[in-house]
């Protein structure tokens, strides 16, 4: 009876730098890919944020950061539109993000 090894038998025909980029390409494989946002949703995430400003409210914001898309929940402190961020005070700290980054807003219910 055959033992067949799978793969195993293969890597060490592999060069290290080839291990490497395999490694490299099945992460990416996992990685979220970043939307291009219409004008509509982009005008959107704009009132929501103001909305957000002018009433005091909780805001939540879905960012798009190192290759995956990540939560914030604060209280939008302001905005610098010469650098294009804006101001997110959370529970720890006040962040500072980029408008690029944002792919989603939305109003928290303080009641959930």
């Amino acid at each position: 009876m055959l033992h067949d090894r799978g793969n195993m038998k293969w890597t060490s025909l592999m060069l290290p730098e080839h291990l490497v980029q395999l490694k490299e390409w099945k992460k990416e494989q996992y990685h979220d890919k970043k939307r291009d946002l219409t004008e509509w949703e982009l005008e959107e995430i704009e009132q929501t944020i103001k909305r957000a400003f002018k009433l005091r409210k909780l805001v939540k914001l879905t960012l798009w950061d190192h290759n995956k898309l990540h939560d914030h929940t604060g209280l939008v402190t302001g905005t610098d539109t010469y650098k294009k961020e804006l101001l997110l005070d959370t529970d720890l700290s006040i962040k500072r993000i980029s408008f690029d980054l944002i792919q989603k807003a939305s109003l928290v219910d303080e009641d959930d």
